[in-house]
């Protein structure tokens, strides 16, 4: 056991189960999460994973997805299902009476899939209209073809949603293939938050699961590119530019990860940030800019994402590297360091009065292997950054020189050149 009322077991059938009881709450949050992503896919299989989680809810040996759906909220629960690079998730929120039948449709749901051709079809025509939508979205596009930039060929630069022409040549069999594969009892996890008792969760679990047990998947750490890459997607029908640059970082076992999220918050985490004063408060050339950390296992990416005119990129582009610039050579404003630190504390406090973002926290944490930290543990290791260590990091990664760039937007490759070759 660890602190927080934390308590984590390995059960008879070999899943692994992590509860937290919260006295005071009606409800639970329940998950169940595989350590499988787009990151474990190769090119014909990719959208797999995502594939597979909309399968889950289609029907089982007992139920049709349509039954499915109706129990789990005849019982007033709350379903959803999220596919990301590292981890499938499917998650229910409801109150502590309903757990006991909830639990039982959700190993149901896991354990008794039929992945009927039938069903496979259609779930396939409503991806390729999710895929369009995403298609629409210049800022789901601008960080997919950032993430291309970053790690190509590796995995990691792939969609989660997967891309047309693999999912196309994914056939029911292939698909049953891939998840009793992949997804084993060594790679997942029960994850509990609320009005829960270990024991009781333990307790309304079979002797048996109808998972493989298999063997925790060895994943391939990517190669970092040597030269920046640079991605356009020309958009015509859009009337600016949406645009990142970024790089590949550390993963979240690493103690950088702590100045590296403080030295994102002060850059361009909030209205008061440098960048968004700079370029929205005192230069007027953006509509919007901040920046972004997303860790993985073993890598992680942070940079800049932006939206501005054509005619004004250039101009946006040169007053971020001269801003980051001047913080490595000039260092942190006076009480800048402490402003990001409470912002960032304040997001983690005020995230984790949410169940579904603790049940998810836990999941992340056990599927990663990552080192735990309690909430005041994690609280401290940001309050004990120095600015020293914040400058560190931005010299270590924040290298325009180095920065992988995408856009999408009304201009080509020749528009871009100028900021991308150096």
């Amino acid at each position: 056991m660890t602190s927080e009322g934390i308590r984590e077991s390995l059960t008879q059938s070999g899943l692994h189960v992590v509860t937290e009881r919260i006295p005071g709450f009606h409800s639970v949050a329940l998950g169940i999460f595989f350590r499988q992503g787009s990151r474990d896919e190769d090119v014909k299989t990719n959208g797999a994973s995502h594939l597979i989680e909309h399968m889950l809810f289609k029907g089982t040996s007992k139920r049709s997805s349509k039954e499915i759906l109706a129990d789990i909220e005849r019982l007033g629960g709350i379903s959803d299902g999220f596919t990301a690079k590292e981890i499938t998730g499917i998650t229910i929120r409801c109150l502590t009476d309903s757990m006991k039948p909830l639990v039982a449709l959700l190993l149901e749901m896991l354990g008794s899939s039929t992945f009927e051709a039938k069903e496979l079809r259609k779930e396939k025509r409503v991806i390729y209209e999710e895929m369009r939508s995403a298609e629409e979205d210049p800022q789901d596009t601008v960080f997919d073809r950032f993430f291309e930039a970053c790690f190509a060929p590796h995995p990691l630069g792939y969609p989660v949603i997967g891309r047309r022409k693999a999912l196309s040549g994914i056939g029911r069999e292939r698909l049953i293939e891939v998840y009793r594969k992949k997804y084993t009892l060594a790679d997942s996890i029960l994850v509990a938050v609320g009005n829960v008792k270990e024991e009781e969760l333990i307790g309304l679990l079979p002797r048996r699961m109808k998972l493989v047990s298999g063997e925790r998947k060895v994943r391939a750490q990517p190669v970092e590119n040597s030269a920046p890459i640079s991605m356009v997607h020309t958009r015509k029908d859009l009337s600016q530019v949406h645009a990142v640059m970024g790089t590949q970082t550390v993963g979240t076992n690493s103690d950088e990860r702590f100045p590296l999220a403080l030295l994102a918050t002060l850059l361009g985490g909030g209205m008061s940030s440098r960048l968004f004063s700079l370029l929205r408060e005192d230069k007027g050339l953006v509509y919007t800019v901040s920046s972004f950390l997303e860790l993985f296992e073993d890598c992680g990416v942070a940079g800049f994402y932006f939206i501005t005119e054509k005619s004004k990129l250039g101009k946006v582009f040169r007053a971020i590297e001269q801003e980051v610039s001047r913080l490595k050579k000039k260092g942190l404003r006076a009480g800048e360091l402490d402003t990001a630190k409470t912002l960032t504390k304040s997001s983690l406090l005020l995230s984790m009065e949410s169940l579904s973002h603790r049940m998810a926290r836990l999941g992340h944490w056990k599927l990663s292997a990552q080192r735990f930290r309690t909430i005041p543990q994690t609280l401290a290791a940001f309050e004990k950054v120095t600015e020293d260590e914040v400058l560190d990091v931005a010299r270590k990664f924040f290298d325009s020189k180095v920065f992988h760039t995408s856009f999408v937007g009304p201009i080509t490759e020749r528009d871009t050149n100028p900021l991308t070759r150096r």
